[in-house]
């Protein structure tokens, strides 16, 4: 059972495979206090305990073998911080002067748990949907090692607070990337954004295209296993990936998962569509190829109405010393031209039907 203790900050350590950082792992605690100040936002932290000071309203979890901190690193990275200044000076870190008394504690509370698993019972909704959200990525591997160790998929999101969909959806994007990544098909280290957009690959492979694209089952909802894509689809799965995120010198044809996500989904699902992606990389010249042209039409219409609105409501600033005129006489000829067209289509569509 876990065992609630009053320690020393001194005696802990920073968690070097930190589930919260699924695509870092560190080789020294220097490591990890760095990345944690430069990417985990602690700035705001360390300025409310060097202001208000210590407060042990929530102890740390702390895997009691090891002294290494599995949940509350962010909060012992910040007393760090307060209490070293050689570390504020190579951080370029402004601490607030003077520090409140409370806000270099001798000791702390913190929760002992005998392993990991243990702890799992104590980080569940509050900690990953709290104020610092952890991101899908991180929630998902969170949710993946939990499930690898050997609890079931309801219980599981009964802790996170989510439904079962959500967390299979989520667990489903982790065990296609690791065999991706295990395959050497993909590396994320690679991927030409800075961001891991992972919402792309689990919204993605809730789809039947994706899914028949890459020979998984049809979705029902449940977790997949271990390297789930077949064989003979590998290579489309390390399209797939360098699809949404780029890979080497190939950029992600993914720019927004809206619109471009939804125009890569319908792309696999047209095997001409499919191979024109696969030559060019060019989503838009792709999905011309299944895109409803009325609707394309009515789209492209639609924002010649809004700019043809735009520019009414601007004819008080038209300067007549300038040449657009002429261009405006273009534009009546092109919409005359279309008028004509449209006007000929509804008589084309109407012909049959008269007797």
């Amino acid at each position: 059972m876990p065992r609630l203790a009053n320690v020393s900050p001194g005696q802990l350590k920073l968690d070097l495979i930190n589930p919260r950082i699924p695509d870092a792992t560190f080789e020294t605690q220097e490591e990890a206090l760095r990345y944690l100040y430069l990417q985990a936002d602690l700035g705001e932290l360390i300025q409310s305990i060097g202001n208000s000071g210590w407060l042990d309203f929530e102890p740390l979890i702390v895997e009691e073998s090891t002294n290494t901190v599995i949940e509350g690193n962010r909060r012992l990275a910040a007393l760090r911080i307060l209490a070293n200044p050689e570390l504020q000076q190579q951080l370029k870190v402004a601490v607030p002067s003077p520090l409140h008394e409370r806000a270099i504690p001798d000791e702390i509370q913190v929760n002992y748990v005998e392993s990991r698993k243990q702890a799992r019972d104590f980080i569940g909704f509050k900690h990953v949907n709290g104020a610092f959200k952890w991101d899908s990525y991180a929630k998902a591997r969170f949710a993946y090692e939990w499930l690898k160790d050997g609890d079931n998929i309801d219980e599981v999101s009964r802790r996170l607070g989510d439904g079962h969909n959500t967390i299979s959806r989520l667990v489903n994007g982790v065990v296609v990337l690791e065999q991706a990544e295990d395959a050497k098909l993909f590396n994320k280290e690679e991927r030409t954004k800075k961001s891991f957009y992972f919402s792309h690959l689990y919204t993605a492979l809730s789809t039947a295209n994706v899914r028949n694209f890459l020979g998984l089952p049809e979705n029902d909802n449940t977790v997949l296993p271990a390297n789930p894509v077949p064989r003979d689809n590998r290579a489309n799965l390390r399209d797939l990936l360098s699809w949404l995120y780029g890979q080497g010198d190939d950029s992600a044809v993914i720019r927004s998962q809206n619109p471009d996500l939804g125009h890569l989904v319908n792309v696999l699902g047209n095997d001409r569509a499919t191979r024109v992606l696969s030559t060019t990389r060019d989503l838009d010249r792709a999905f011309d190829l299944v895109e409803d042209r009325g609707r394309a039409f009515e789209k492209s219409f639609y924002k010649l109405v809004a700019a043809s609105e735009e520019v009414s409501g601007m004819i008080g600033r038209y300067d007549p010393n300038s040449e657009l005129l002429d261009d405006a006489q273009s534009v009546l000829r092109a919409m005359d031209s279309i008028v004509q067209a449209m006007k000929k289509a509804h008589t084309d569509y109407a012909g049959p039907y008269e007797s």
